[in-house]
């Protein structure tokens, strides 16, 4: 079942990253091609107008949106990674002293180790869960998305995580290798 959450996560961060990619070259294309380039070239032939107002018409309703969605995508890529990293074993360590313990403190140390980090995860769900109650409803400048949909990759992200610290453990008391404990 985890190998599956772990796919469902990663092909979501994916996706995020994906679209926030296609809002960028969107955006892109927009200011300097149509915006400069045919803008420009209408001005100066009128066989190009046409062109370049169709362009404008359909893609000015997307750049302000394109500015500002992005950036909001990034905080799901993060904070999924955030998971995926945990999950692989990736996040930062500092092990050396724990690696020279006997095989079980060093499991004790492990273990506690990854319930602190579960006890602060658990105070992010709930104060994210809070801050989404408080002012999740507001909608972004440029869309009307409200901003609970980005401000909810907190919580999820944190919930992910106390998942596979719970696995981790499981992992580590049945003498396995943790897979990233």
């Amino acid at each position: 079942m985890i190998r599956w959450l772990d796919r469902a996560v990663g092909v979501l961060s994916v996706a995020c990253f994906a679209a926030s990619t296609a809002l960028v070259c969107a955006n892109v294309f927009y200011r300097y091609a149509v915006l400069g380039g045919l803008r420009r070239a209408a001005a100066e032939h009128a066989w190009v107008e046409p062109i370049y107002r169709g362009f404008d018409q359909t893609l000015s309703l997307i750049s302000g949106t394109a500015d500002e969605l992005p950036g909001l995508l990034l905080v799901w890529i993060a904070f999924l990674g955030g998971y995926l990293a945990l999950r692989e074993g990736k996040h930062i360590s500092f092990d050396l002293l724990v690696d020279k313990l006997p095989r079980l403190a060093g499991r004790w140390v492990r273990a506690l180790v990854a319930l602190s980090v579960a006890g602060f995860l658990c105070v992010v769900v709930v104060e994210g869960v809070r801050m989404i109650q408080s002012s999740g409803a507001t909608e972004i400048e440029t869309a009307e998305i409200a901003q609970g949909w980005f401000m909810v990759a907190v919580p999820l992200a944190a919930a992910l995580m106390i998942v596979a610290i719970v696995w981790q453990l499981i992992a580590l008391w049945r003498d396995r290798d943790g897979e990233g404990c």
